[in-house]
């Protein structure tokens, strides 16, 4: 072996060293930043088929999840008490609804805290309304009072019912409430006229009055039936930064829906279940800027519930609200 042969392969072997050296070197630093940092969780957030949830179901057709560099499975519910459940069993980390479920959710020690406001009616919209059947239009809310209005008691809607009662109409003596819990069927027994009036959402309450039926009191301006996005408190300790980037998603995505309203039309009509004689017409909601859940309404909702004994527990606003997460 000639000394120039000898040398060149000193020179390889000492590269092979070098290398294997700072191979294993990146292995270990690579574990141990793996060990000291958690994996993004999947997000599994329970929604329901409604108006005001629309940003959501665009946040997930545009990806703007994905940009955030977020995993989010949109859990759909039919009705609140499912999503409730859910919550509770840990099948969801946190949902969309009214003020109320959180409420009774933490009564209930299923610890859950409101994070922001998605929407809340202007003057220029309404969400809910008192409507009269087209054989009840002629009365007064007064009679109608006196006579029944269909809804489901110790609800978000029973709620509202009694609110503009009293803030709009000035109805202050006793109301009878008739107890309809499948809004389908309220709405059915309502064109059909088995039934005074009754307490609906939109959009079936312009559908209600294509049919003949009257709106008598309804929720635009009223500052009262705010919806919000709620998680447990769990998963707010432990993922802060998910929970902030999950909003700044949805964020994106409402003010995308309020540039883009016919873009968006074909989503609220398959997400939120628009009627077919609606979907070409019904009005594209306007969503503000998140914020965090407005302290009186959200005491007013509480005090209500302390009112009718649905809780029996003492909490404060910070117990229910939690702040820092919007982007």
């Amino acid at each position: 072996m000639t000394e120039r042969t000898y040398k060149m392969k000193k020179i390889a072997l000492l590269f092979i060293i070098f290398v294997s050296i700072f191979t294993l070197t990146n292995q270990s630093l690579d574990a141990g930043e793996n060990k000291d940092s958690k994996p993004l969780p999947v997000v599994n957030f329970g929604t329901l088929p409604v108006l005001q949830a629309l940003p959501l179901f665009v946040a997930v057709e545009k990806d703007f999840f994905k940009e955030q560099g977020l995993s989010v499975n949109l859990v759909r519910f039919n009705s609140a008490m499912e999503k409730d459940v859910a919550l509770s069993a840990g099948q969801i980390s946190g949902y969309f609804g009214d003020m109320m479920t959180p409420m009774v959710l933490n009564a209930n020690k299923t610890p859950a805290k409101m994070i922001a406001t998605i929407f809340n009616t202007p003057k220029t919209q309404r969400m809910f309304a008192i409507i009269a059947s087209p054989k009840h239009t002629n009365k007064s809310i007064s009679e109608i009072s006196r006579e029944g209005i269909a809804v489901s008691s110790n609800t978000i809607l029973d709620y509202l019912m009694t609110k503009l009662l009293k803030s709009k109409s000035n109805q202050t003596e006793s109301i009878k409430q008739i107890e309809i819990k499948s809004i389908p069927i309220r709405l059915q027994m309502l064109l059909s006229g088995q039934v005074p009036a009754a307490m609906l959402p939109e959009p079936l309450v312009t559908l209600a009055e294509q049919k003949g039926c009257k709106v008598l009191i309804d929720d635009a301006g009223a500052n009262a039936s705010a919806t919000v996005l709620v998680f447990n408190e769990r998963f707010l300790t432990d993922y802060p930064d998910v929970v902030k980037k999950f909003l700044a998603a949805v964020e994106k995505a409402s003010q995308y829906t309020n540039r883009h309203r016919d873009e968006v039309r074909s989503i609220m009509n398959r997400e939120c279940r628009v009627p077919d004689p609606l979907q070409k017409t019904f009005p594209i909601p306007e969503f503000r800027k998140l914020t965090t859940p407005d302290y009186n309404q959200v005491m007013d909702v509480y005090q209500w519930l302390r009112g009718k004994k649905i809780i029996k527990t003492e909490m404060t606003f910070k117990q229910m609200v939690g702040d820092g997460y919007l982007p």
